[in-house]
């Protein structure tokens, strides 16, 4: 292939930079609060916010349509979604099913889970920031599922895991200041995990780690240590 190729289409990377950028930026202001559930996102305006043309904007906001982080309102615009409690039981139960496959290969294989204990380091070092801690707590979850070796699950599961987030923001998860308890719930699910590594009790691992997950997705502004 040489340079005049009439074949051969490349679209400038400045472009593709710019689209990346754009959709990292939006991408965090939805999970950290700053854009709520039910509020308008219009292209024009994010565009000058980000001092770029609306283009990259656009294409921005498609792939977070497609990664369930907005909607498209019947005027063209968007929306940050709200989500039913259809919406989140399924979640819950999208998660549990993802999280115990991954758990159960991390266990039939006997993989080491150091990654996981750093983890919930960064998680108690949050203190009672709740941004911090809620961003550590899926950081905890989604290393898990990475752990498995698993790519489609690892594919899906980053798609499942901005939505979760979304979720608990909607839920008030930001007025929430019991981060310490977050750790504590989570090293017990890593002992769990290393007593069945080791030969324990699988089916316990499975139950508590389900129970983990739905009570927190149901009502997260009171979920205890387990």
């Amino acid at each position: 292939m040489t340079a005049t190729d009439p074949a051969a289409e490349f679209e400038r990377i400045q472009v593709g930079s710019l689209v990346d950028e754009a959709r990292r930026q939006i991408r965090r202001n939805i999970l950290t609060g700053h854009l709520r559930p039910g509020e308008r996102l219009r292209d024009s305006v994010l565009a000058e916010e980000m001092g770029v043309s609306r283009s990259p904007v656009r294409e921005a906001l498609r792939l977070l349509e497609q990664a369930g982080l907005v909607e498209k309102t019947n005027n063209r615009s968007y929306r940050i979604p709200a989500f039913a409690p259809e919406d989140v039981h399924e979640l819950a139960a999208l998660r549990a099913a993802d999280e115990i496959l991954a758990i159960r290969t991390i266990v039939t294989k006997r993989l080491p889970l150091d990654s996981l204990a750093a983890a919930i380091e960064t998680m108690a070092a949050a203190g009672n920031d709740p941004t911090k801690g809620l961003a550590a707590d899926a950081a905890f979850h989604a290393e898990v599922v990475r752990l498995s070796g698993l790519p489609r699950l690892v594919e899906r599961y980053e798609v499942l895991i901005d939505q979760i987030r979304l979720v608990l923001r909607a839920n008030e998860i930001e007025t929430w200041q019991r981060t310490p308890s977050i750790a504590a719930a989570h090293q017990r699910l890593l002992d769990l995990m290393r007593a069945a590594v080791e030969g324990g009790d699988v089916a316990e691992l499975v139950r508590v780690w389900e129970d983990h997950v739905l009570r927190g997705m149901a009502a997260p502004q009171v979920l205890d240590p387990l």
